[in-house]
């Protein structure tokens, strides 16, 4: 015959294990839903910082493609003040043309102007011709023909530049 505090012995120790096992589960289950959550929001910063990135791209990319626009018009000014006389319609092209330059320089656009000397940057230069020099090194800049436009990284037009051989 069973002994009955036997019994409720191995039925309570039954329970026991069965509502450990259930918190085993219960704990398991919490851990991942925490593990997925973390995930989800990893997934969010990321969607964030890369949409904050796009918009940063695509702006200075909208800048870049009207900088394009206005850069050769802003050189045949330069060239025709240049090659000009001294009169009052050069100064007002002059006057023009730095306008226009403050409003470039306000949305971020800088000159490339390398001095005679500097080392040449393909980057930044564009080499038109090469040229003897005595008493610069090779590959450094001997003139200067036309300076560059950049905008951020953005190199639009670049400085074109002749370069000692």
């Amino acid at each position: 015959m069973t002994n009955p505090e036997t019994t409720e012995n191995i039925n309570s120790e039954e329970v026991v294990e069965q509502e450990l096992s259930e918190i085993e589960l219960l704990q398991q289950q919490l851990e991942e839903a925490n593990e997925a959550k973390l995930r989800a929001l990893a997934d969010f910063k990321n969607y964030q910082r890369r949409s904050v990135e796009n918009e940063i791209r695509a702006s200075s990319s909208g800048k870049a493609q009207v900088v394009r626009a206005i850069v050769p018009s802003l050189e045949q000014i330069n060239m025709a003040i240049e090659h000009a006389g001294d009169d009052s319609v050069v100064k007002g092209f002059q006057m023009a043309r730095d306008a226009l330059m403050q409003g470039l320089v306000e949305c971020g656009v800088t000159t490339i102007f390398p001095e005679i000397g500097d080392e040449f940057d393909p980057q930044l230069h564009e080499a038109l011709m090469r040229q003897d020099s005595e008493d610069l090194e090779t590959d450094r800049i001997v003139m200067v023909m036309q300076s560059g436009f950049q905008l951020g990284d953005i190199v639009i037009s670049p400085a074109k530049v002749a370069v000692s051989s």
